[in-house]
């Protein structure tokens, strides 16, 4: 199935929240199909995510709904937006190259104005140099084209403008010292990294810190996550586990609430960023 025809992360969050109105004032879909004119087919379609809708068309169904409060509106208002210029996004261009997950997670970043990393092994992708990408995507040992190496590297550096823009998205990176450990590409490559993490810490929105090997025992030895803040209101949190194959996203309170507290833990048990910024500029020494 192409993108234009995939329900996007937005579509369906937009469409969860008017099935859930839906739902509280004791409708069935036929009937708020019947209410608001429309067929089922085209209910069952928005509420599925695998259509949107304009705002004079949403603003008749708040209407009938009876949704009076403002902000809820305007909300709804706004994802409907967003979920219209999915199609838009400059990551489109890359449909085949990357997964349509990993589309929705680079969507999420673009709307982010915090995003939070653990990360076990790895540098984050939003702080790797290109070299260290490449050395990553090589080291799946996946046949691949070097045409197709350099797609995704290229995708990777793009994902990176989050943190580059006028209105940049805050980062906060906690890695656990392994990280910086794994001579990943080698010793240039690695001494790359590390220089490269010495002065993007150095920008005032983004924070590194490590877990250092010392603490034992951690929250996070479980698995690498993020934690993304959507909105300028950052009224939704979004966790996301990247695995080999394939990227899992959790909205649910509970989940969510349980990474931010893993989080925190993490952060406590880190090195400040100080003394984090001092430990890599040792190991730059060593190399």
């Amino acid at each position: 199935m192409s993108d234009q025809r995939r329900p996007t992360l937005r579509r369906r969050r937009l469409g969860n929240e008017l099935r859930r109105i839906r739902e509280e004032r004791g409708l069935t879909l036929q009937q708020a199909a019947r209410m608001l004119h429309r067929s089922h087919s085209a209910m069952s379609k928005l509420e599925t995510g695998k259509r949107g809708i304009y705002r004079p068309s949403l603003e008749n169904m708040l209407d009938r709904y009876g949704i009076e409060d403002p902000a809820q509106r305007e909300a709804l208002f706004r994802l409907a937006e967003e979920a219209r210029s999915d199609a838009k996004g400059w990551w489109q261009a890359y449909d085949g190259t990357v997964s349509p997950e990993t589309m929705d997670l680079i969507s999420l970043e673009a709307d982010s104005t915090l995003i939070e990393f653990f990360d076990l092994v790895l540098i984050p992708g939003l702080l790797q140099t290109e070299d260290y990408m490449r050395a990553v995507i090589r080291a799946r040992r996946v046949e691949q084209s070097p045409e197709r190496i350099e797609r995704m590297v290229d995708v990777r550096m793009r994902r990176q403008q989050v943190i580059r823009r006028a209105a940049p998205t805050r980062l906060h990176s906690v890695v656990d010292e392994a990280a910086l450990h794994r001579m990943v590409g080698g010793p240039k490559v690695m001494r790359g990294q590390l220089q490269h993490l010495t002065e993007v810490s150095l920008l005032g929105h983004v924070a590194l810190q490590v877990v250092p090997y010392g603490v034992g025992a951690h929250a996070g030895m479980t698995s690498s996550f993020q934690l993304l803040h959507v909105g300028v209101h950052e009224d939704l949190r979004v966790v996301v586990v990247d695995s080999l194959t394939q990227i899992a996203y959790s909205e649910e309170a509970d989940e969510v609430r349980a990474y931010c507290e893993a989080f925190e833990a993490l952060k406590a048990d880190a090195f400040s960023q100080a003394d984090s910024g001092t430990l890599i500029e040792r190991l730059l020494s060593e190399i």
